[in-house]
């Protein structure tokens, strides 16, 4: 499957008097990885929501690859290959890390009731099939030794790794991460930088990224985005951004040092 490209065209989203969105236009090539930065309030949840379906715009366009979808569902977006992650990481807390695996891929590879009842060859391959992708994502993030264990006994960074394995079951061509960090140690959030980047290498997709961890934001990020009071403040490559009067204004000016740390600016990347 083939990244997706993205235009997000004059979109707004208000709730009764507050414009959460107000006017964001924003074009996004595929592959690209975006990041979405700034101060709470500043609409850039309300503006994943949009792109997803979970929201619909008070006015404005997001199309995704030339189609208008503004008007579709969430499940509708999702087959067009539209994945999105929550910041609460919306798990089964009593299934195995295994179970969970295995029901997102069962969403992936539906077989007929009868069919899985009369243990027909198709029903079989389509299992095997199955087992073998959920074994492939649970080597692949390092999820062996939590295979059986129950989502509610796991930390909330390995939970928030389970809930990345089963979206790269997904298959996304458009991505849309909603703070995968939150509430999670630091020592756990820097391992996210490189799960994130072999998310992106073995995925391909485009990626829209929210998050307050700016250092992982410009680490990350082909594009990052500063957004205030519903608006963009600011967009262009993290060193564009870093530079720009706008977005220091807006967001960045408290922490240069923290911006400094960061593995694209130090020249780690």
């Amino acid at each position: 499957m083939t990244a997706a490209a993205l235009e997000i065209e004059d979109v707004a989203v208000w709730f009764g008097g507050v414009h959460a969105v107000d006017g964001v236009s924003l074009s996004i090539a595929p592959g690209a990885v975006v990041g979405l930065i700034g101060p709470n309030g500043s609409g850039k949840t309300t503006l994943l929501d949009a792109i997803s379906g979970q929201t619909s715009p008070t006015r404005g366009t997001v199309r995704l690859d030339g189609q208008d979808v503004t008007g579709r569902l969430p499940e509708a977006r999702a087959k067009l290959g539209v994945v999105r992650s929550f910041q609460d990481c919306r798990l089964f807390p009593e299934l195995s890390v295994e179970e969970v695996l295995l029901v997102s891929e069962d969403v992936r590879r539906r077989v007929g009731v009868l069919s899985t009842t009369l243990h027909t060859p198709w029903a079989r391959r389509a299992e095997r099939a199955k087992r073998a992708a959920v074994a492939d994502v649970i080597g692949a993030f390092g999820l062996d030794r939590y295979r059986n264990h129950r989502i509610q006994e796991l930390s909330t960074g390995t939970r928030r790794v389970v809930d990345l394995a089963a979206i790269v079951l997904a298959s996304p061509r458009l991505l849309l991460l909603d703070e995968p960090t939150a509430g999670i140690a630091q020592r756990e959030a820097e391992a996210f930088v490189p799960l994130l980047r072999r998310i992106h290498d073995v995925t391909g997709a485009t990626i829209v990224l929210v998050e307050h961890d700016v250092p992982m934001v410009f680490a990350l990020s082909t594009q990052v985005v500063v957004m205030e009071t519903g608006k963009v403040a600011s967009s262009g490559t993290p060193e564009a951004v870093m530079k720009d009067p706008a977005a220091v204004a807006a967001y960045l000016g408290a922490s240069p040092e923290a911006l400094a740390r960061s593995g694209r600016l130090s020249g780690d990347d």
